[in-house]
C-alpha cells in the first residue's frame, strides 16, 4: 500500500507550488474528493494517481510516498 511519508511535509509541498486544494487536484487530473481523502491519510493512492501527484510537485515518488505491507485482517 501506498502512503504519504508525510502528512505535512506534502501539504506543505503543495502550498508552497501556490495551489490549494481544489487546484492542485484539477492540475493532476484528480477529482477533489480523492485529493482531499489522500492528503488527509483517509486513502492510500493508486500508483497512477501516486504518479500524477508526484508530477505535480516535480518531485520523485521516493521524496512523498512510502510503499508498506498492508495490514492483515482476519
Amino acid at each position: 500500500m501506498i502512503v504519504l511519508k508525510s502528512l505535512q511535509i506534502f501539504n506543505q509541498s503543495v502550498s508552497k507550488k501556490g495551489f490549494t486544494k481544489r487546484s492542485f487536484a484539477r492540475h493532476c487530473g484528480l477529482s477533489e474528493s480523492t485529493y482531499i481523502q489522500i492528503s488527509n491519510g483517509k486513502q492510500s493512492p493508486r500508483p497512477d494517481t501516486a504518479k500524477k501527484i508526484c508530477n505535480g510537485l516535480g518531485l520523485d515518488f521516493d521524496d512523498i510516498f512510502d510503499i508498506r505491507d498492508k495490514p492483515d485482517f482476519k
